[in-house]
C-alpha cells in the first residue's frame, strides 16, 4: 500500500509540474506577445508552425506556442522533482516538492522579468537577435526575445534554488 502510494504522488508530481509549466508558458506567453506581437508573428509562430492550425485568434496561439514551448520542461522538473522526493525523510515532503516547483516558477518569470530589463538596453546591432527585414518595432521584438531566453536561464537557477531548499528542509528535521 504504501508503494502504491508513493508511486501515485510521484505520478502527481510529474502530472503537477506539466500542467504548471504549461500555465507558466501560456501566461508568460501572454505578457511577452504584449511586448512585442512581431516576436510571435514573424519568429515564434512560424517555428512552431501555427499556420497550420486554422486558428485566427494570434493570443490564442501565443498561449499554445507557450504551453508547447513549456510542457516539456516540466515534464524534466517533475522527473527530477520526483526523483529527489524518493530520498526525502520529511514529513511534509509531497508539499515540500510543490513549494519547490512554485519556487522554480518564480524563479523563471523573474528570469523573464531580468531578461525583459537587459533587452531594454541592449541595442539591435549588440543583441545577437536576428530581427527580419520590416520590422516596425525591433526594440521590443529584442525585448521579448530576451524575456523568453531569461524564462529558460531563470528556471535553471530556479530548479536550483528549489533543490536547495529540498535539502535545507530534508536536513533540518
Amino acid at each position: 500500500m504504501k508503494t502504491a502510494l508513493i508511486f501515485l504522488k510521484i505520478i502527481l508530481i510529474i502530472i503537477l509540474s506539466i500542467v504548471i509549466a504549461s500555465l507558466f508558458g501560456a501566461i508568460h506567453n501572454q505578457i511577452s506577445y504584449s511586448v512585442s506581437s512581431e516576436f510571435f508573428k514573424n519568429f515564434l509562430f512560424g517555428n512552431f508552425g501555427v499556420y497550420d492550425w486554422e486558428i485566427n485568434n494570434d493570443r490564442i496561439l501565443a498561449s499554445l506556442v507557450g504551453i508547447l514551448g513549456s510542457y516539456w520542461v516540466g515534464l524534466i522538473l517533475g522527473i527530477i522533482y520526483s526523483t529527489i522526493f524518493l530520498f526525502l525523510k520529511t514529513e511534509n515532503n509531497f508539499k515540500n516538492i510543490l513549494n519547490a516547483i512554485l519556487i522554480n516558477i518564480a524563479f523563471a518569470f523573474l528570469g523573464s522579468f531580468v531578461g525583459y530589463i537587459i533587452g531594454s538596453f541592449i541595442n539591435l546591432e549588440n543583441s545577437g537577435v536576428s530581427v527580419d527585414f520590416g520590422t516596425q518595432y525591433p526594440q521590443n521584438y529584442i525585448e521579448a526575445a530576451y524575456m523568453h531566453n531569461g524564462s529558460y536561464y531563470g528556471g535553471i537557477v530556479g530548479l536550483i534554488a528549489g533543490i536547495i531548499y529540498l535539502f535545507k528542509k530534508n536536513t533540518s528535521k
